[in-house]
């Protein structure tokens, strides 16, 4: 079991899985699963396509270290993540 089906498991969800995960380390680094697409990349911000909605990270020098089909690690000052 990996540590997001632990939390999961602790939260009862009653089988209702999360469609996105995110873990911010620090503010310094994102790890975002879930993602359909990159909507946009910027210095100060980076909006991530997810199933339902929009996550949109905001910071400083924010790059994209490790993207595949689903999943990103996010490098930078991270100073906001809020869905829309």
């Amino acid at each position: 079991m990996n540590m997001f089906e632990e939390i999961e498991k602790f939260m009862q969800s009653g089988g209702a899985t999360a469609t996105f995960r995110i873990v911010n380390l620090g503010g310094k680094s994102l790890y975002v699963e879930g993602i359909k697409s990159i909507v946009s990349i910027e210095k100060h911000e980076i909006c991530l396509g997810l199933k339902k909605q929009l996550l949109i990270v905001s910071g400083e020098n924010l790059t994209i270290k490790y993207l595949d089909k689903t999943t990103c690690l996010i490098l930078g000052s991270i100073y906001k993540v809020e869905t829309k």
